[in-house]
């Protein structure tokens, strides 16, 4: 029976995520602006994934016109491995002609904006045996309904696979890393990446551009302060690349081009409105600090042996309200999610999660509800692990406010139930949520009760509190702050910091002297001090503006501490390339169900549930590979990443364990509720270029969230 009620709450997850996805300068500075002018962008996978050591990844001259590309008349031209349209890159200063001939009486657009998507109808006269001049045209268009004009190929930079970066959070103004620089060429980025001292002369470059000099080996450089793709877009194609390594972690050389849409100019730095900008540090001066609001929401676990800390974390709120300044107090609001355990397995426990603040409410509102509605239960758990991951689901999509810093303060005594446990309900794990809190831009503290009685617990519970809290920006430091749940002293204590630190944080940020001062005040909490400085860097982000119009060479990784990423892989999606992918794996769930219960080989469920989406269902039973079988979306398999679903065969399933299996099963669920969310998400999708109808609108897709 329980069986039956697992598969049936797991196909009622499954048809929610697919619910929701159904319906839904001067010319004279050229040279320097464009970077390495004489590198055609690669393309197909053995160029993207490059090779090792500084070999030049494989140029399009390489490449014969029959080069997987399709054209047929009245429709954007699609790369035949990929199913992707083909799209082109406009070089600075580039023209838009009306036919595929240079008459200046016939230029529609004498300054197209530079590196702004256009999608290729047709390629005519295309000869790009020597990459430093291209012959040949391309007919061209904003959108993939119809054509605008013609553009030389020498004006052009091909952008396949839709790949692109983003910058990575670049932590505190102390210990984070450095801004991105961007190269003329290659050659100069290796010249620093070869150098023995490659720190030492990075450090020098720094030093320079800090100096108002611009080296001449550097075009731009990001900005000191954080843009995050996903609150102000930009785009930063991947044009070529090649992998190396750096003190044994792969590390990757990239071309890439810039551009902002609705935005003009070459952001250089030699352009000194650009370089001041950039060069604004994160230490916290901003004038938008004034309008600085907080939402902090309680997530606190109320089964049986907690209502002691809920009691403390009531007074802890209320003695934090009374030190609220009238300046302050409107800019607070808290929300209190609690959580227990699977009501499928234990029905006395009556729920598994409340939100009890659809709006964020008043610290007095919330001292009401923790007081009569936050009520631990009488009833116990089948086993000692909570749903720990169900209330920091819940938590992540409160109504948080536009602009507010988004806090999270997780509360519990006990582990999560692991992704692929009967009794984990989400189908999430601590990677999972993570990586959506970080989109999100929320920040957890966690705080583990450890129950010395309990102690086999305390590993598990400690890594999945530790990865949830993460600092964003600085992934060897964690928010989490560890109890013995028999001293209530030390809880009331750690509570009463936490918010009083935070109460402190925003005084500070607003200038604002507190009203007494306490002499025998513990010192200010490491974690509360590491979330609000990420909180704030991601805040005073808004104002920076990301290098445009620029081709450039940068390396993925800090040049004066390689082991920190710097730019982040990410892939273009429209939503219905996301519904697409959904549907895909829903049939591949189906299957997996299918042939657990009916003890089938994968294959031939997959082939049983993909009848009537596929043409040709029978050439699934003759793939070896489920990343043969051409069920899930060609530009999948084009993409530089590795997934052990892809290569999921019949053997590898037989060998399975059936936690292996629940395991993989809750993995694509997980993948699902995610695609879901980032389809509900309106501000989330943008418009390469203004005349974009919906169906195009993009969303940059982090390579973690592929299946």
């Amino acid at each position: 029976m329980f069986r039956d009620r697992l598969l049936s709450s797991r196909k009622a997850v499954l048809a929610a995520a697919l619910l929701a996805l159904s319906g839904a300068g001067a010319k004279a500075d050229l040279n320097k602006l464009e970077g390495d002018a004489g590198h055609a962008p690669a393309s197909g996978l053995s160029a993207l994934e490059g090779t090792q050591g500084h070999a030049d990844a494989a140029p399009l001259a390489a490449l014969a016109l029959a080069d997987g590309i399709a054209c047929e008349a009245g429709a954007a031209c699609m790369e035949t491995a990929t199913q992707l349209p083909l799209r082109v890159l406009p070089r600075p200063f580039s023209k838009l002609f009306r036919a595929a001939a240079a008459d200046d009486a016939a230029v529609v657009s004498a300054n197209m904006p530079a590196f702004h998507p256009m999608y290729v109808f047709e390629r005519r006269g295309l000869d790009l045996t020597l990459p430093a001049d291209p012959k040949g045209w391309y007919q061209v268009g904003r959108t993939r309904s119809e054509p605008e004009g013609w553009m030389q190929a020498r004006d052009v930079l091909e952008w396949r696979q839709a790949l692109l970066v983003s910058y990575t959070h670049p932590g505190g103004p102390l210990e984070g890393r450095n801004p991105v620089l961007m190269f003329n060429d290659r050659a100069a980025l290796e010249a620093v990446v070869d150098d023995m001292d490659m720190a030492g002369k990075a450090r020098t470059l720094y030093a320079e551009i800090k100096d108002g000099k611009s080296p001449d080996s550097i075009v731009s450089m990001e900005p000191q302060r954080f843009v995050d793709i996903t609150r102000q877009f930009y785009v930063l194609p991947i044009l070529q690349w090649s992998q190396l390594q750096i003190d044994g972690d792969d590390a990757r050389l990239l071309q890439l081009a810039a551009a902002v849409p609705r935005s003009r100019g070459a952001d250089t730095l030699e352009n000194a409105e650009y370089r001041d900008q950039a060069q604004v540090g994160r230490s916290g001066a901003s004038a938008a600090l004034k309008d600085v609001k907080v939402d902090i929401v309680f997530v606190v676990d109320t089964t049986r042996s907690m209502q002691p800390f809920i009691d403390m974390t009531r007074e802890a709120v209320a003695n934090m309200a009374k030190s609220f300044t009238a300046e302050t107090a409107d800019r607070f609001r808290f929300g209190l999610v609690t959580f227990r355990d699977s009501i499928e397995v234990v029905p006395q426990l009556e729920h598994l999660t409340r939100n009890l603040t659809p709006e964020l409410v008043s610290a007095e509102a919330l001292v009401g509800l923790l007081d009569q509605e936050a009520r631990a239960t009488t009833v116990g758990s089948l086993d000692y692990a909570e749903e720990v991951f169900a209330g920091a689901d819940v938590a992540l999509r409160s109504n948080w406010r536009d602009g507010a810093f988004r806090f999270v303060i997780l509360v519990g005594d006990a582990s999560s139930h692991p992704k692929g446990h009967a009794q984990n309900t989400t189908g999430k794990d601590e990677v999972d949520l993570r990586r959506e809190y970080d989109d999100a831009q929320v920040h957890l503290l966690a705080i583990h009760l450890q129950n010395p009685q309990a102690a086999e617990d305390h590993p598990l519970a400690i890594a999945q509190f530790s990865h949830l809290a993460r600092v964003r920006g600085d992934e060897s430091k964690s928010a989490l702050e560890q109890v013995n749940a028999y001293d209530e002293a030390d809880y009331r204590a750690l509570v009463a910091r936490v918010t009083g630190d935070i109460n402190a944080k925003l005084n500070a940020t607003l200038g604002i002297e507190p009203t007494t001062v306490a002499t025998d005040a513990a010192a200010p909490l490491d974690s509360v001090a590491s979330l609000w400085e990420a909180a704030l860097i991601e805040y005073i982000g808004k104002e920076a503006s990301p290098p445009k119009d620029i081709v450039a060479w940068a390396l993925d990784r800090d040049l004066v501490n390689p082991a920190d990423r710097a730019l982040d892989v990410r892939v273009l999606v429209t939503r219905e390339q996301l519904s697409t992918l959904a549907q895909s794996l829903d049939q591949v769930v189906q299957a997996l169900m299918r042939a657990e219960v009916t003890q089938a080989q994968f294959f031939e469920s997959l082939q049983s549930v993909s009848g009537q989406t596929m043409k040709r269902p029978e050439d699934i039973g003759a793939a070896a590979r489920l990343a043969d079988t051409g069920l899930l979306p060609a530009f999948i398999q084009s993409l530089p990443y590795r997934s052990d679903i892809l290569a999921l065969t019949d053997d590898m399933f037989a060998s399975m364990t059936t936690e292996q299996r629940s395991q993989l099963e809750w993995s694509i669920l997980a993948k699902l509720q995610q695609y879901r969310a980032i389809n509900e998400q309106v501000d989330a999708w943008f418009r390469l270029n203004d005349a974009d109808p919906d169906r195009d609108m993009v969303y940059p897709l982090h390579l973690d969230y592929l299946p």
